[in-house]
């Protein structure tokens, strides 16, 4: 059997110590790879956020709620302009009568044309709409709301 120097075995050592960090650096590689992609998706990702929030705050800066990036104080919002009234006359109300209401109409939405009715119903959700807080414009006749799911209420304003 053949012996090993002192210096052949230091020698082995060091190679074996220098294929292991061959190895550890080829894992590192992979690994900074790696973060380089989730880096690169995070960057995507925070591009799209970014333009999604851009075009939310735009949309509220025309709905008068934004203004500079700030929000709007109550006394400076423009008042939101109303669709003109024939966006409801044209539907078919049923005529009403309740004891806390009076006379009121009732536009049901399987009883009209489905794009008018769909139109009318989204300006008054879109405005929140409600018995409490009803729409209307100026020149209107009748005062709208929404209450139960398909239907569109209306009164008769007074003074109208």
């Amino acid at each position: 059997m053949s012996q090993i120097s002192l210096d052949q075995a230091a020698v082995y050592t060091k190679l074996c110590e220098l294929d292991a960090l061959k190895k550890l650096v080829e894992e590192q590689r992979a690994t900074i790879e790696a973060l380089k992609e989730r880096i690169i998706k995070l960057e995507a990702d925070a591009g799209v956020t970014e333009t999604g929030l851009s075009a939310i705050a735009g949309a509220l800066e025309l709905r008068g709620i934004l203004k500079n990036g700030e929000a709007v104080e109550a006394s400076e919002k423009e008042p939101m302009v109303a669709v003109k009234e024939e966006t409801f006359t044209c539907l078919t109300f049923e005529d009403q009568r309740g004891s806390k209401l009076g006379e009121f109409s009732v536009a049901y939405r399987e009883n009209n044309v489905i794009d008018k009715w769909t139109s009318a119903y989204n300006v008054l959700q879109q405005s929140n709409a409600t018995i409490k807080s009803r729409y209307h414009g100026p020149g209107y006749v009748h005062s709208y709301w929404l209450y139960a799911e398909n239907r569109i209420y209306r009164q008769r304003l007074k003074g109208s």
